[in-house]
């Protein structure tokens, strides 16, 4: 990212330098002198269109209100339009991007992203996940092989993807293995409860996940999938267990439990 206290007083130095006050940088800018204090105290950034105005009053190239960072010289090729042609002869990464992404719209950010062609994963699209749309994210993450994103990966996206596409995504994940009910349940605030209970149910009768995990989880589930759990705990662990799992079972699923108890 820019460093905004460093761009704060480039842009200081140069109005002083220019015998301008806050105010009348402002009124040329057609802007709040409190926008203009807000940068110098870099709290904010200027506007990209702001940014040419800036150069063209100071009389400096925008380098000189920036800095000479990857992300200087991809945001000066937006300006002038010729992004295509500098990503063609520079191989710029995602982290790059997301340097000058928070000065961007979603639309310029998702086509300097398709122009570099990088190599897209989990963790280097998450860098230019705040900013660019929900459809966009939905259409790569479906392009990444399932395999090779972890529950922590799955995590960090759900915010950036819909249900529908991370409901998919988590099916597939949590069918290969290798991750338990304590990570479907970080994931789950942002998943359908229909999917919560296919996947938990699969991961409990797999032995992957007790008593603590199904309370941890069982917010989410529907009463008929936290009761086929509990009872997959319960013949596992032990019909001691079940005095830490009425709380989040049914009462016919107790009941019935209660019956066969008095059965036997």
């Amino acid at each position: 990212m820019f460093d905004m206290s460093k761009v704060g007083r480039n842009i200081a130095d140069l109005r002083k330098r220019s015998g301008m006050s806050q105010m009348s940088l402002a009124d040329r800018l057609s802007i709040s002198y409190q926008a203009v204090s807000n940068w110098e105290r870099g709290e904010s950034m200027p506007d990209i269109s702001k940014l040419p105005q800036l150069a063209h009053i100071f009389d400096v190239s925008i380098d000189e209100i920036l800095d000479e960072s990857m992300g200087t010289q991809l945001l000066k090729n937006v300006l002038n339009h010729t992004t295509r042609n500098y990503l063609q002869n520079q191989e710029v990464s995602l982290k790059d991007i997301s340097e000058i992404a928070p000065l961007l719209s979603p639309e310029q950010v998702q086509e300097i992203v398709e122009q570099a062609e990088a190599n897209l994963n989990i963790r280097n699209l998450m860098f230019v996940a705040p900013y660019v749309s929900e459809e966009f994210m939905n259409r790569r993450v479906k392009q990444l092989v399932i395999e090779s994103i972890g529950a922590a990966e799955m995590l960090a996206i759900a915010p950036y993807i819909s249900k529908d596409v991370l409901d998919e995504c988590a099916s597939k994940l949590f069918q290969l293995g290798g991750n338990g009910v304590a990570e479907l349940a970080a994931i789950a605030p942002y998943m359908s409860q229909e999917v919560i209970d296919v996947c938990s149910q699969k991961l409990f009768s797999a032995g992957n996940g007790g008593a603590a995990e199904l309370l941890a989880i069982s917010t989410f589930m529907s009463k008929p999938a936290v009761d086929a759990c509990a009872k997959e705990i319960i013949e596992r662990e032990g019909k001691e267990v079940i005095v830490f799992l009425t709380s989040v079972m049914s009462e016919n699923a107790i009941n019935e439990y209660e019956k066969s108890i008095l059965e036997r």
